[in-house]
């Protein structure tokens, strides 16, 4: 089953980190033309360079593209192509292509081990939440870890907050009952806890 984390390092922050027995692949998407010219992509390009071999390899839209990099560990650099030119925006169908490709090409290496930023997400317009969904249901029969780095925008998937609510309680030290506000805490937050901290300015309430 695979395992989808977020984390808030960079990309490459998040490969220094990662220890492994076997191979660490990383993945970002690109254009056909592989200009590359902009957001994470231009890390890659200024990182791996070799854009002659990866443009030898002929990838179209809903391809991927491969480098293999012998450094401590090997690591192999996937290019999901996803859409024709750097300025045009990707459709989720050719994403959606690419991971499959991806996919299979991870099997046959027998990589576990994948480190993404938001796929398609950023400058390219798509939506997270989405891009999430294609990854759980590509991946739903491969036993590995997927890491997506988002160090600009750090956000956990979709939660349900409790609403707030009162009933009334019997206290042991009390004569007679008093109310009791339940109120809803971000434990993602603890040091900010905007949630909390607003429910208490709303019905006139101290921290303590």
């Amino acid at each position: 089953m695979v395992e989808i984390v977020l984390s808030s390092n960079t990309v490459f922050e998040q490969m220094n980190a990662t220890t492994s027995a076997g191979s660490l692949a990383v993945a970002h998407c690109v254009s056909q033309d592989f200009q590359m010219s902009r957001g994470v992509a231009v890390l890659f390009k200024l990182k791996y360079g070799q854009v002659g071999v990866l443009l030898d390899q002929k990838v179209t839209v809903g391809g991927v593209a491969e480098l293999k990099v012998h450094q401590e560990k090997d690591i192999h650099v996937f290019y999901l192509v996803t859409k024709l030119l750097y300025h045009h925006k990707p459709a989720p169908e050719a994403l959606a292509s690419a991971l499959i490709q991806l996919r299979d090409m991870l099997a046959d290496l027998s990589i576990n081990l994948l480190i993404i930023p938001k796929l398609g997400c950023a400058l390219d317009g798509l939506n997270w939440h989405e891009v999430h969904g294609m990854l759980q249901s590509t991946f739903v029969d491969r036993t590995m870890k997927i890491t997506v780095c988002d160090p600009e925008n750090f956000q956990i998937p979709r939660h349900v907050i409790a609403a707030c609510t009162e009933q009334k309680v019997e206290f042991l030290d009390c004569g007679g009952p008093e109310t009791l506000k339940i109120l809803p805490v971000e434990l993602t937050s603890a040091s900010e806890n905007t949630m909390f901290t607003r429910c208490l300015d709303h019905f006139r309430l101290s921290p303590r």
